[in-house]
């Protein structure tokens, strides 16, 4: 379904993704840009990390999505989500939130999300 990108992405981000970005993109222009971005970088700031993903048909105007509020804990580690679109390119940034910073290897946990309200067709 989501072709290259789910090299890139683990489901818990594509989730993420969903979840915040229901409201601004169709579902069906949600997998054409998942499907046919391009991956640009990946940084781990000690805290937390930033993804950054391009397509052209991502707007040039800066959006800040972070609603509802989308939570992710893996063991006692607990982190929260915010997309930021601008210039054609989308970064999914992951922070820590509690006292325990996201250890470099934070993605490959198995991170369950929640999310502070129901998204109707959120489920991917």
């Amino acid at each position: 379904m989501l072709g290259y990108l789910m090299d890139i992405l683990k489901q818990y981000e594509a989730k993420v993704l969903h979840f915040l970005l229901s409201r601004a993109l169709s579902s069906e222009r949600f997998e054409v840009i998942l499907h046919d971005a391009k991956f640009i970088s990946y940084k781990h700031t000690g805290s937390g990390y930033f993804l950054t993903l391009e397509h052209p048909s991502l707007p040039k105007a800066r959006s800040v999505f972070s609603d509802p509020i989308v939570m992710g804990r893996a063991g006692d580690i607990a982190c929260g989500f915010v997309v930021f679109i601008e210039n054609g390119q989308l970064t999914l940034e992951c922070h820590s939130w509690g006292e325990v910073d996201l250890p470099e290897g934070f993605r490959d946990k198995d991170v369950q999300i929640m999310t502070t309200q129901p998204i109707a067709g959120a489920q991917l």
